[in-house]
């Protein structure tokens, strides 16, 4: 073996040695000698600990402009200098000095922020760029939020349906291969539709019979492709007639979020449920289901779900306080009247 080629050799296991994921090593063609070639890092996937940071609309709070707010900590009332005396009792919005912000809560940006914009794709970065304080809620429960104005390096959807909010996580590494998915089919029956059997398991007897009384389903769920492993939102309106104007009709509604697991014909009841966000598949598929409820954040770790023994108990964010405005509009009902 010539000299040239011996050191090829031992070049090529040093390489596999002290590079054995970022780098392989091939062979010049020309003059036999080992050449490094960087390797894509493998994908990360989902966070296996994620710290979630839910996202609200700026105009939402109070701040005439597009964009977003991510929520960084609820301010005690014993720190809260920025509403006093008769403003605790109103909502409002003020700025928030960003030597003030880590002392009220605000995590440490060293960390960074990683958020989920648009349908299948990809978390972004994204950096604080300054602070607020808001305040909102009803009389029982209004509190102050700190949030942060965001500068992200994608593009998000604007604010509008719930169907376009974001999500952001925390942690060090960009959580690659790690993808959000939007909900994605649906279904709605009529009165003569009949609820479909694995939802009808898990709805309680209901006295409703036809012309008097009319019952109207709909639901909404999200499915990663090749496995069936999904989330579905299902709402049920009953419809008591009385005279020819709808808004005049009693109603009873109920809704529930449910999981299936792969290969499963039948559904899980996810409690306390909420509405469908979406949720988040990687290499390994489904591995949060995403939901929220009047100023809450539910995440249901999937692999706790489908345990022998399940762990039902999701991660919750509290991000928000509901308005006495929002408490009104907040029953789900499938009646026209509400459309």
């Amino acid at each position: 073996m010539t000299g040239r080629a011996m050191r090829a050799v031992l070049t090529w296991g040093l390489v596999l040695a002290v590079w054995p994921m970022a780098a392989r090593a091939q062979v010049d063609a020309d003059n036999g000698d080992a050449v490094v070639v960087d390797m894509p890092e493998p994908d990360r996937g989902c966070p296996a600990k994620p710290e979630f940071m839910p996202m609200t609309p700026m105009a939402l709070v109070g701040i005439e402009r597009m964009g977003w707010l991510v929520h960084q900590a609820i301010i005690p009332t014993g720190k809260d200098k920025f509403f006093q005396a008769g403003a605790r009792s109103r909502s409002g919005v003020k700025p928030v000095p960003a030597e003030m912000a880590r002392k009220l809560g605000a995590p440490d940006t060293k960390v960074p922020l990683w958020v989920f914009g648009k349908e299948n794709s990809k978390a972004c970065k994204a950096t604080p760029t300054a602070w607020w304080a808001v305040r909102m809620g009803t009389d029982e429960d209004r509190q102050t939020y700190l949030m942060a104005e965001v500068a992200v390096e994608c593009e998000l959807l604007p604010p509008g349906r719930l169907s376009g909010t974001p999500i952001a996580v925390r942690q060090k590494d960009e959580p690659t291969g790690c993808r959000l998915r939007r909900p994605n089919r649906s279904q709605t029956g009529k009165d003569s539709d009949g609820l479909p059997p694995d939802y009808a398991e898990h709805i309680p007897p209901q006295d409703c019979a036809s012309p008097e009384c009319v019952r109207l389903w709909e639901y909404f769920g999200v499915t990663g492709g090749e496995d069936s492993a999904g989330a579905f939102d299902l709402t049920v309106s009953y419809l008591h007639r009385n005279g020819s104007n709808p808004c005049n009709w009693a109603t009873d509604d109920l809704s529930k979020l449910f999981v299936r697991h792969a290969e499963s014909t039948s559904l899980q009841e996810l409690k306390p449920g909420g509405v469908l966000f979406g949720g988040l598949w990687d290499f390994n598929g489904l591995r949060y289901v995403l939901s929220r409820q009047m100023g809450v954040f539910y995440a249901y770790d999937y692999q706790q779900l489908k345990a022998p023994r399940p762990k039902m108990t999701p991660k919750t964010v509290r991000y928000g306080s509901p308005t006495e405005e929002d408490l009104i509009h907040a029953k789900r009902s499938l009646s026209p009247c509400k459309k």
